[in-house]
């Protein structure tokens, strides 16, 4: 029920957006965060600093101040002056900051020429349920921004790089970090996709041993949130793809090896949810076999008790009939020859149909 009101207040937000003019500033999501936060973090090769604001003025200045390479995170879309106030600082185009604030999107690369602007999913595990959140990327010369719906991310890895020196992270500029960035949500796709994993078996093993009616709705649940990964991540394979093609000042050579290496992991991804998938539909299919197979069992045992009383209702009929030259009737012994008979005649039956395993 409660995904089902998410999903209604979300609708509700598009109507109202329908019919404005582009590049209005409307948020389409649900508020996941009490309060908008800003970091900072100003890099180079020697230093790094990393601040947090609880404003955005505050953090533009910690920006502007800097000739090292800039990363601006933001937890938070519900504050549209927030969002408006970057994009005017940074002479965004206003069609990405309408992008930054609809909620929904299917992942994307923007080229607008002294910035790009990259959308995608960020799944993650949190007890046993499988969430997402809309992630923009933002970068231009020297500068990146990323706008999350809440507080929290994988991209701790990416800042531990980043403090402790490792690799070519520190060296590299806005291009890399961006890559690195998008690799570390698609690297916890790896994460999400086995948990999924995990739980398609443990269905199937369910399915095999018990199939209850209970575990139906689990299953079109499952297959519901197999297709919105499978949704989420397909378009991202044009989005890295476009990501590697891109011819501008700021975008090195080097960063585009390792961009071709995201996009064998981006292909590995869709595959392994398709594969995943398929094999929910196979288990729902599995599921209606059980019932039917149940249900044919069901069947046949009543058959089987409808075809042993089928003869012994025909003998009491035809002695229940008030005809008075029946002899039999007045036999002494005829009632106990044809219970006799009956006894003797059902468990003919029962052996034949044992025999024919039909029991």
């Amino acid at each position: 029920m409660k995904h089902k009101q998410k999903k209604k207040r979300k609708k509700n937000n598009r109507i109202k957006k329908t019919g404005m003019a582009p590049g209005m500033f409307l948020f389409t999501g649900e508020q996941k965060t009490d309060k908008t936060t800003f970091q900072v973090i100003n890099f180079d090769e020697n230093e790094i600093e990393e601040n947090s604001f609880d404003n955005i003025e505050a953090a533009l200045a910690k920006v502007d101040q800097t000739h090292k390479t800039s990363w601006l995170n933001i937890d938070g879309l519900h504050e549209t002056d927030n969002i408006k106030r970057v994009v005017e600082h940074f002479n965004l185009h206003k069609l990405s900051g309408e992008d930054i604030l609809s909620i929904g999107q299917r992942p994307k690369l923007d080229d607008y020429e002294h910035y790009v602007h990259i959308v995608a999913k960020m799944f993650s595990v949190n007890n046993e349920e499988i969430e997402d959140e809309q992630v923009t990327i933002i970068f231009a010369d020297r500068l990146l921004i990323t706008f999350q719906e809440k507080q929290g991310d994988v991209f701790n890895g990416v800042r531990e790089r980043l403090f402790d020196a490792v690799g070519q992270i520190r060296t590299r500029k806005s291009d890399y970090l961006a890559y690195a960035l998008l690799d570390s949500i698609v690297d916890n796709y790896f994460i999400t996709i086995e948990h999924f994993g995990d739980l398609i078996e443990e269905l199937e093993i369910e399915l095999l041993e018990d199939p209850s009616d209970e575990i139906l709705p689990r299953l079109h649940e499952v297959r519901r949130q197999a297709s919105y990964l499978r949704r989420s991540v397909f378009p991202l394979r044009e989005t890295v793809s476009r990501f590697e093609k891109l011819e501008l000042p700021y975008m090195f050579k080097e960063t585009k090896f390792f961009i071709r290496d995201l996009h064998d992991h981006t292909v590995q991804v869709i595959e392994t949810v398709t594969v995943f998938k398929d094999a929910v539909g196979g288990l729902l299919d599995l599921y209606m076999s059980s019932v039917s197979n149940r249900m044919n069992n069901v069947m046949k045992v009543l058959t089987i008790v409808s075809t042993i009383f089928i003869p012994l209702t025909f003998i009491a009929g035809v002695y229940g009939m008030n005809f008075g030259n029946m002899p039999e009737l007045q036999y002494k012994y005829g009632y106990h020859i044809t219970m006799i008979a009956m006894a003797v005649l059902t468990l003919l039956m029962i052996f034949y149909f044992k025999r024919k395993k039909w029991l």
